[in-house]
């Protein structure tokens, strides 16, 4: 087929597909539905002597279909091997899927549709690959608003690159060195780390919140408190311009902020610290804290980042993930652009990391956010000159590195 011919066909099977699966999901009037719940609770005995439900699991059935409507039209990588999501509309459908334009460059092609009737993005890009011969479906990408429009407008380009005056780059950080970590930059080796205490659920525990027997009692809390093995790995590097940017980028903009330090302008290393987690299931490794080494040596003191718009020194996450990026070359980005850097992130495993690259070149890095989403503190890393080195992300997983537990050897 050519790419048009098979976009119409694949919304055509699409539509065709739910329509069967649909009476499984709403039966048609509630004599139907009485009927088929009584189905349900009529049970059959199987050859093992075990009882079987005699009606067809509807998400099986669902799932099945879409898989034959995948192989006859989709790229065999693009396959989805389960769905569990289904509503009372069919997502793909002649009625409401309008082809409106169709690009093709050699092998590869691009099929604009508009959406009309239904919920989802109004805007509907599909990317086809000819295979032997034949196109097949790779990608199907939706957008609230045209993907060609810039993430940031020139207009707002102000917000990001220029911190409001006055506004401080960085702040010392207020820490109690007797339980807590004044130095955020050694959470980063290969070895052992303490795990943070919970102070809320410490405080149900005890008669006072505050004062030197609360101290005391956090202090031995924290010195009790598991350990987790660490590890340091490197993802990758990236260019920047001098101002980095901070954040969820599943957002877009509304959790991304600029830092109010400059740096000189670079090649940053992004490195992420990942602890093991032990489970009943087995052990997994999850990132614990994120970091760009931007300039050689140690830093010697470590300072809240100050963030803009908005002041703060921590990020909000509401995806699972952040990231460091170059805030130039984020903000540069079209709508299509950072879909295709943030789209093949989601839905992946805690330990998961990545650069951030939009098929360009990375433009910075993305990770798991620890414990997922939450807000988390960022730190400048700064040498006796007050030069920035580093520029991390502290997902809060481990707290402190210790030395290795009696009977553990280094890893």
């Amino acid at each position: 087929m050519d790419p048009r011919s098979r976009v119409e066909a694949f919304l055509a099977d699409y539509a065709a597909a739910h329509a069967r699966v649909k009476p499984l999901f709403y039966p048609p009037d509630d004599e139907d539905a009485d009927r088929r719940a009584a189905s349900r609770r009529t049970r059959k005995r199987g050859k093992d002597g075990s009882d079987h439900d005699s009606a067809p699991d509807p998400f099986a059935v669902w799932s099945q279909a879409l898989h034959a409507v995948d192989v006859a039209h989709r790229t065999e990588r693009s396959w989805t091997k389960r769905r569990y999501g289904f509503s009372s509309y069919s997502d793909y459908s002649p009625q409401t899927c309008k082809v409106e334009q169709v690009e093709e460059y050699g092998n590869w092609a691009r099929a604009r549709m508009t959406r009309t009737g239904v919920p989802g993005g109004s805007i509907i890009e599909i990317t086809l690959l000819n295979q032997a011969g034949d196109w097949l479906i790779d990608r199907i990408d939706e957008y609230h608003e045209n993907p060609g429009r810039p993430l940031v407008p020139e207009e707002g380009h102000h917000k990001w690159l220029r911190a409001p005056n006055g506004m401080a780059p960085c702040e010392e950080l207020a820490l109690h060195p007797e339980t807590e970590n004044p130095n955020p930059g050694a959470l980063f080796h290969d070895g052992w780390s303490r795990v943070p205490v919970d102070t809320f659920q410490l405080a149900q525990r005890v008669d006072e919140t505050e004062g030197p027997q609360w101290q005391r009692t956090l202090a031995e809390a924290q010195r009790r408190a598991p350990v987790l093995r660490v590890r340091v790995q490197t993802v990758g590097s990236f260019p920047h311009a001098g101002v980095l940017a901070v954040g969820d980028a599943g957002s877009g903009t509304d959790l991304m902020y600029s830092c109010a330090l400059r740096v000189r302008p670079g090649i940053a290393t992004a490195q992420a610290l990942l602890a093991t987690i032990d489970t009943k299931q087995g052990p997994y490794e999850r990132v614990a804290a994120v970091r760009a080494v931007l300039d050689d040596g140690e830093p010697v003191r470590w300072c809240a980042a100050v963030l803009f718009p908005g002041v703060g020194t921590a990020v909000g996450v509401d995806s699972g993930t952040a990231a460091i990026v170059d805030a130039t070359a984020y903000m540069s980005l079209t709508r299509r652009q950072w879909w295709n850097a943030w789209n093949p992130f989601p839905e992946r495993r805690w330990e998961d990391m990545g650069m951030f690259d939009c098929g360009t070149g990375p433009i910075g890095v993305m990770t798991s956010s620890g414990w997922g989403d939450g807000t988390y503190a960022v730190y400048w890393g700064l040498d006796r000159d007050g030069r920035p080195l580093q520029l991390m992300i502290d997902y809060g997983v481990v707290q402190e590195a210790v030395a290795s537990p009696l009977g553990e050897a280094r890893p």
